[in-house]
């Protein structure tokens, strides 16, 4: 059942916790090692997901694809593709750019990764913040 949960992500996990009579404060994962990510489309946290926004404010910058080589218990490490706005001349008149990219999650917080490194798409580390839920 661990896999499951662990799979399923941490709605899944409060619900199973909660039926058990156990506090239901979000937590790191069934077995308290595995770290969650917020996901700002959703507004659920997840493990090891396939796309993260990272610019949820204005939607200009994600990753896609994504295939993680590592996740947890202290950092996660992945592959995917970088999808951002290029706002030139404007953001209204832009496009546009993908590139790939390594994406590192780290910074525990409650059981959460709070940053997200990324290399931009001329090679440089950019750090964006990506957690936890805000209720």
């Amino acid at each position: 059942m661990n896999s499951v949960v662990r799979t399923l992500g941490w709605s899944v996990t409060a619900v199973l916790v909660a039926g058990a009579g156990l506090a239901s404060a979000p937590f790191a994962g069934a077995d308290g090692t595995s770290p969650v990510v917020n996901d700002c489309v959703s507004g659920q946290s997840t493990i090891q997901p396939s796309s993260m926004l990272l610019a949820c404010g204005d939607g200009g910058l994600s990753v896609r694809d994504i295939t993680w080589s590592s996740w947890g218990p202290t950092t996660a490490e992945g592959q995917g593709t970088e999808y951002r706005r290029v706002c030139e001349p404007s953001c209204a008149a832009g496009h546009e750019a993908t590139g790939a990219t390594h994406i590192t999650l780290r910074t525990l917080k409650d059981g959460y990764f709070t940053e997200a490194v990324i290399t931009d798409l001329n090679g440089k580390p950019e750090t964006w913040p990506v957690g936890p839920l805000r209720h």
